[in-house]
């Protein structure tokens, strides 16, 4: 085994451009993606400089009828293999010398990737309000059934403090990426309409 490094990084959503360049940056470098450990520590293995190039992608194949094992298989026999997995995004890499993934300026790819990208901050979004909902419910309906003051004063504590970081987690996270995306899809939809 070679030479590793772990490497802190952190990049939002709306940035999974900026996060290949910066991967692809790494392997020009000889340092070759291994995995990713909490959203944040990238682990490399040195190599040779230029061997892979990356991509992420966030898999829409359920869809289409083909299972996440079927896709990977399907990934595998052309010549991308898939380095990791977090949550829903796929890390790819391929032998440089098989050229690139796609044309550097494939409109369309963007595109579709922004919009798989603003698919899933939508649905991460609902989610985390499903389950900021079901926290305050199971604390307001305990504020009802239990009597006691200091009970009481605790799950009305609770309930707020969920409540203000709901608004926080979505007025001063959530909100703002799915912006960015948004406005990104439109200035790609904006200069497909230009070139055509």
């Amino acid at each position: 085994m070679g030479t590793t490094k772990k490497v802190w990084n952190f990049f939002t959503i709306a940035q999974w451009e900026e996060e290949e360049q910066w991967l692809n940056d790494m392997a020009r470098n000889g340092w070759h993606l291994v995995r990713i450990n909490c959203l944040l520590r990238y682990v490399f293995e040195k190599g040779t400089p230029g061997e892979y190039i990356y991509k992420l992608d966030l898999p829409d194949n359920l869809e289409h009828g083909m299972d996440e094992q079927a896709y990977c298989s399907f990934l595998a026999e052309c010549g991308i293999d898939v380095v990791c997995k977090q949550k829903q995004w796929l890390y790819l890499r391929k032998k440089a010398t098989d050229g690139p993934f796609a044309e550097k300026d494939d409109l369309f790819a963007k595109l579709q990737m922004t919009n798989k990208a603003y698919s899933y901050a939508i649905r991460t979004l609902s989610m985390l309000l499903r389950c900021f909902a079901v926290m305050i419910a199971i604390f307001g309906i305990a504020l009802c059934v239990i009597s006691h003051p200091y009970i009481n004063d605790l799950f009305e504590g609770v309930i707020m403090g969920i409540g203000i970081g709901a608004i926080i987690a979505i007025t001063l996270i959530w909100v703002p990426l799915i912006n960015s995306l948004r406005k990104k899809m439109n200035s790609l939809i904006a200069e497909i309409g230009i070139k055509r």
